[in-house]
């Protein structure tokens, strides 16, 4: 060849090269750039789980689990060496108990290391022997820097340590020197690289004039003063292990062993350069203070690198119960994609990642960034579990079964609360899912001709044993139901419901919202050795606590204010018993009839008249009557208002314009036996009332099962006869539905009976359920539809605070010959 030639392809080469290369800055720039602008490589996150050592009897003596005593699997994990689990802070067994739990980290635990001596300079930088040090965890123990002390500079409100016989001053850790004093002991950490910096000195700027001569921006280590480190070195995803895994001691503790009861969740790897490129500019915007709903989840994604997902927002702007000011945010758990069961994440592995000590750790963050005046809440995401039945038609070329796996592998993906490479953000906050969008899921797939067959479903719904029903009087289109063990709310009358308790081994029987207090809600269930457990949330629903748990049951319960303080008026087989609404109260019997103090009730009933006259009403067991009382239920204050040798099982007030009725439902002796119907009382007040008056024409239903109100007309829900109206007059007639008006049959011409009913304080609607669920009716009760559907056509409601995640998903994938012969 021509030696020309081959120069000049080789110069063109080498050109080319260089170009190349000069274009580039290495990752060691970049890192620099990033430093300037106050923004450092994320490190690894330690896996955290709560470790519980047992021994085998109680014992007299304690036993001691020193700080930083380690825990493994006792196996490899992988390729690599098994993850090593420290325990967070010394605990100890005492004597009689058979077990103690802790924290635990994966990590390795650092102590005392020399990383030099103070200068006395500014601008002092030392780096630790072992990085990375892992992301803080909340006990600011995962870093500790100590500079030698000496005479009195370690005061009684000094924080310090001692360690080989010297006293170390602890200095504590900031994101930047700007909030600085001239003489606070503070450092900036580079985690990543394990690097220790203090304070430089800066010529500072007075009246727009440059200092004569830099100052140190805070404290600096003194001239020969030893410099140590203690610190949690490690992390990474390799200890996201599993429950009761970790069960080998590495520091023996004779007599005891170990094991982890939920799975160790957090583990990260360092961050990447080229996300810490996208997440510089991010940062800048919250200038270290959250004050935008943005800035909020910045901040709580910042905090804990086991979250994967924040979302911020007013609570005022999502319920009536909500104090101004109040900010809550939501998390998502990180979940690595290696524990996804087939591609497909659950909500039990989400759950079991929510642990306290990282919401803990992120409301502490938010609390020292958030603006004077709010209030910062933090809580788990809940998720709601949705899955999709469809038939998908592919060419004939196409091969069914790896369609269908992609088609699975979208659904899995799109429908998920976590960011996947389909859905860089996960699925939305409050988003509905729609049978349009499975259709753009499905032909997203190439090859897929068409798709038919679509079917929403969910999971959880209150589709049989309702027992209880009811209205919230604050928050417009939101109703409970109790489903056996497990509390429904829907906020949209019905349309959809999501599970938010489930009281496991009890049965709901009976809930009541406050009428005066936005949020206040009691739930009442029944146990089965025949006890009763009186459960309060404060904000409709979101969270719970045990009220009071007595050994007799509850039949029934109202709301009564004394004092301006709510209390709860219930009904039990062993009388009125009376009960402050807050946390610590006991129950306090009030005498309903002083000859037989322990006459049990079936029903209460509680109304405010125009002048202000709070009124009590109870239904007595073994016929004995309607007692009422004219003192605020006060104890002994009772009289019998009628209705004696009548089964009187139902109580319920009627205010009409500034008159106000109380209807009380009689119950039917069984068989063949049409009922009484009910009867009504106007009070007056201080005035005692008439006799009651019967409305028992036209009712054929059997034993009335409970009592509503829309407006003037009265409903009533029946053992046989689904739920009766009538509008009060001289000749009322109760009128009953037609067999065809939608509520469930149990025989012909017989309807299942009602144990729920409730009515909207709007007048818009009825909800009745029973055993096959929720039914609604919104022509007074001409006509329902069901309320507590599992399957949809067109749309699963979501909301605002939740997120989809996916159950079992259903496709059935033919070729279009197939399809084309059905």
């Amino acid at each position: 060849g021509d030696p020309g030639l081959v120069l000049l392809e080789l110069f063109a080469y080498l050109t080319e090269t260089m170009i190349f290369r000069l274009n580039r800055l290495p990752q060691k720039a970049y890192l620099a750039f990033l430093n300037l602008l106050g923004v450092s490589l994320l490190p690894p996150a330690a896996a955290s789980t709560r470790l519980v050592f047992r021994r085998e009897r109680a014992a007299e003596h304690p036993i001691e689990i020193p700080r930083g005593t380690r825990v493994t699997t006792g196996r490899t994990v992988g390729a690599g060496e098994p993850p090593v689990f420290t325990t967070a802070q010394t605990v100890t067994m005492a004597p009689g108990e058979t077990e103690v739990a802790v924290m635990a980290f994966h990590c390795d635990l650092i102590e005392g290391e020399w990383i030099g001596t103070g200068t006395g300079l500014p601008g002092l930088s030392l780096t630790v022997r072992h990085p990375p040090i892992i992301t803080p965890t909340g006990d600011n123990l995962d870093l500790v820097v100590g500079v030698e002390a000496r005479g009195v500079e370690l005061q009684s409100q000094v924080a310090g340590i001692q360690y080989n016989g010297k006293a170390y001053r602890v200095w504590r850790e900031v994101t930047s020197f700007a909030e600085a004093g001239p003489q606070d002991p503070v450092y900036i950490a580079d985690r990543t690289t394990g690097t220790i910096t203090f304070a430089p000195a800066l010529r500072t700027v007075s009246a727009g004039v440059l200092a004569d001569a830099p100052q140190a921006l805070a404290a600096v280590p003194a001239n020969g003063r030893e410099i140590r480190v203690w610190y949690r070195r490690g992390g990474g995803p390799a200890g996201n292990v599993g429950a009761n895994t970790l069960v080998t001691l590495k520091d023996p503790i004779p007599g005891l062993t170990v094991t982890n009861p939920s799975p160790a969740g957090g583990g990260q790897a360092a961050e990447s350069l080229e996300n810490a490129l996208i997440r510089g500019p991010q940062e800048l915007h919250s200038l270290q203070r959250a004050v935008t709903a943005r800035d909020f989840e910045v901040v709580a994604k910042s905090s804990s690198r086991a979250v994967a997902r924040s979302r911020a927002f007013t609570r005022a702007a999502l319920w009536r119960h909500a104090v101004p000011g109040t900010v809550e945010v939501l998390l998502v758990p990180q979940v690595p994609s290696e524990e996804w069961v087939d591609g497909r994440l659950t909500a039990e592995q989400l759950r079991a990642r929510a642990a306290e000590e990282i919401r803990s750790q992120i409301k502490q963050a938010l609390d020292e960034r958030r603006p004077l005046g709010t209030t910062c809440v933090v809580s788990w995401t809940k998720y709601k579990t949705v899955y999709v039945t469809a038939r998908v038609v592919v060419g004939r070329e196409e091969d069914p079964v790896a369609v269908r796996d992609r088609v699975y592998a979208r659904l899995y993906q799109i429908i998920s609360p976590l960011p996947t490479p389909l859905s860089q953000t996960g699925w939305q906050y409050g988003q509905a899912l729609r049978a349009s969008d499975v259709y753009n899921i499905a032909l997203a797939e190439p090859g897929v001709r068409w798709v038919d067959r679509v079917r929403l479903h969910v999971t959880e719904v209150p589709d049989q044993g309702v027992a209880a029903l009811a209205a919230d009087h604050f928050q417009n289109s939101t109703w409970y139901a109790g489903s056996g063990a497990t509390l429904f709310r829907s906020t949209n009358d019905g349309e959809g419901w999501e599970s938010i308790r489930a009281f496991e081994g009890e049965t709901i029987v009976a809930l009541a919202p406050n009428r005066d207090r936005a949020g206040l809600l009691a739930a009442v269930s029944h146990l089965p050795d025949g006890g009763t457990r009186l459960y309060l949330s404060e904000d409709a629903g979101e969270s719970w606590y045990l009220l009071a748990q007595l050994a007799f049951r509850v039949n029934d319960m109202a709301w009564i204010q004394r004092r301006d303080l709510p209390f709860l008026l219930l009904a039990t087989d062993k009388g009125l018993y009376e009960l402050r609404g807050e946390r610590g109260s006991a129950p306090v019997q009030l005498i309903v009839n002083a000859s037989n103090q322990d006459l049990g009730l079936y029903a209460v009933a509680v109304s405010v008249g125009v002048r202000g006259v709070t009124s009590v009403a109870v239904a007595a067991a073994d016929t004995e009557g309607v007692y009422l009382s004219r003192e605020s239920g006060v104890s002994n204050s009772f009289e019998l208002a009628g209705l004696k040798k009548e089964d009187i099982r139902r109580l319920a007030v009627q205010y009409d314009g500034p008159r106000t009725f109380l209807w009380a439902g009689a119950a039917a002796a069984g068989g063949t036996d049409t009922g009484r119907g009910c009867f009504r009382w106007e009070l007056r007040g201080q005035d005692p009332p008439d006799g009651p008056r019967a409305f028992n024409s036209g009712w054929q239903g059997g034993s009335c099962l409970g009592i509503g109100f829309l407006g003037t007309r009265v409903v009533a829900a029946s053992h046989r006869q689904g739920v009766l109206w009538l509008t009060p007059a001289r000749d009322a007639v109760w009128q009953a539905p037609d067999v065809r008006c939608g509520l469930p049959l149990r025989d012909p011409g017989r309807f299942h009976p009602v144990h729920g009913l409730a009515t909207d304080p709007r007048g818009r609607m009825i909800m009745a359920g029973g055993d096959e669920g929720v039914y609604r009716s919104q022509d007074g009760g001409q006509s329902y539809v069901s309320a507590s559907n599992r399957q949809f056509s067109e749309k699963v409601t979501l909301p605002d605070t939740w997120l989809f995640v996916s159950g079992d998903h259903d496709v059935e994938v033919v070729s279009e010959d197939e399809a084309v012969r059905d």
